[in-house]
């Protein structure tokens, strides 16, 4: 839908192919990269869609393939102009739009984060915005290979990354756990090493590319090197006569330990919802925003949810406007005493769901050790989880 979009400001026409080698005129357009598109059989020739401006490189392919082609079509903004050029204002407001279009996809209105589980996405825009890339600048200010590194290497439990520019969106892929390293590249001032991201043991280790620093059973603290991405070249006596560098490629695996603490107070404060809702919108074009006024004063005590909807012409063409959808969700105050027994179902409930969010990176869970203690006021659930995991980043190493 995209690609049409531009075909439809650029102007196409449908054009005609007659004679008997139209396959030879057909098989010349797709050697020199003539797009045709929609080709379809029509009384003993073929109708197919062209650009304007390849349109006007057909007339040698004509000739070396002894066929006819004419025009079957116009279609498109500059056959729009020319059509109603008498009527100024039509002409002038459909020219405003085109530009303004125009104008609109040189710049970034949607940015979205895809592959993250550790990292919110509050807090990555976070960190993009504070590195100057945010909704409505300019695409050309923004280099996706140097913005990615920029990523990886200030989110360390990234291990790859990747940005991609699609339209008018900023699409960022980032992948956690596992490290894949880059290829090798002898030009590099410094290398890829692997190194631990968190203190523990290894418990096992493959080594790709490089040379481990570490074997099975070893102790390690968060920083120290685990595979090296400096290789030596041995002599036949044994003398290391050069070092070859590589990005190192490894699966390790460390067992760590994960604190975990939990609180639960027995008198707590619940909302009993009643039932009632009310709604309100507003609509925001880049920095103007039109609200029609809150209907939920009469509400004491309410809950505000807001859900965002961004128009978009294509998958990947948006624009910078939005509607709000508010709803308020009226509620009373109870207070509610928890029994002990309800208190430890909420505490293992709570901790089984964090188990589980573990093990959905990836994460394999050797030992809990957290227990439960019920107290006077409330329920604590404080303990270690052992831990196995591939808690690992990538580091520079100078070259020797």
């Amino acid at each position: 839908m995209e690609q049409h979009f531009f075909d439809f400001i650029r102007g196409y026409v449908r054009i005609r192919i007659s004679g008997e080698a139209c396959d030879r005129f057909l098989n010349l357009c797709a050697y020199h990269g003539i797009r045709l598109w929609g080709l379809f059989p029509a009384d003993g020739a073929c109708e197919a869609f062209i650009s304007r401006k390849d349109f006007f490189r057909l007339k040698a392919f004509v000739r070396k393939s002894h066929t006819r082609v004419r025009i079957a079509g116009r279609y498109g903004f500059p056959f729009f102009i020319h059509k109603y050029r008498s009527r100024g204002a039509c002409v002038c407001g459909a020219f405003a739009a085109a530009v303004f279009l125009f104008w609109l996809s040189a710049h970034i209105w949607n940015i979205s984060i895809e592959g993250n589980l550790s990292q919110t996405d509050d807090v990555i825009f976070e960190y993009l915005e504070n590195e100057g890339v945010s909704h409505g600048m300019w695409k050309n200010q923004i280099d996706t290979q140097e913005l990615s590194e920029q990523i990886r290497m200030y989110f360390t439990q990234f291990s790859w990354v990747s940005a991609d520019l699609k339209g008018t969106r900023l699409v960022i892929y980032v992948k956690e756990g596992t490290l894949s390293a880059a290829p090798a590249d002898d030009t590099l001032e410094s290398v890829g090493g692997i190194a631990a991201a968190k203190a523990g043991t290894v418990v096992s280790i493959f080594v790709r590319k490089g040379l481990a620093a570490v074997e099975a059973g070893d102790v390690v603290e968060a920083g120290d090197l685990l595979v090296s991405g400096q290789i030596p070249v041995y002599s036949d006596d044994g003398e290391v006569l050069s070092w070859q560098s590589v990005n190192a490629d490894a699966d390790i695996i460390l067992r760590t330990e994960t604190d975990y603490y939990e609180t639960l107070a027995f008198e707590t404060t619940l909302k009993n919802y009643t039932g009632r809702e009310k709604r309100s919108w507003l609509l925001r074009i880049g920095d103007f925003s039109f609200a029609l006024p809150a209907s939920w004063e009469s509400f004491s005590l309410f809950d505000l949810t807001a859900a965002i909807t961004q128009v978009q012409l294509s998958e990947n063409f948006y624009l910078p406007v939005y509607f709000y959808k508010y709803t308020a969700k009226e509620y009373e105050s109870l207070q509610y005493s928890y029994t002990e027994e309800q208190a430890r179902r909420i505490l293992e409930s709570n901790l089984s769901d964090f188990v589980e969010n573990l093990e959905e990176k990836g994460v394999q869970i050797f030992q809990n050790n957290v227990t439960i203690d019920l107290y006077e006021k409330m329920a604590v659930a404080e303990g270690t989880l052992i831990t196995d995991e591939s808690a690992v980043i990538s580091v520079d190493e100078p070259q020797r």
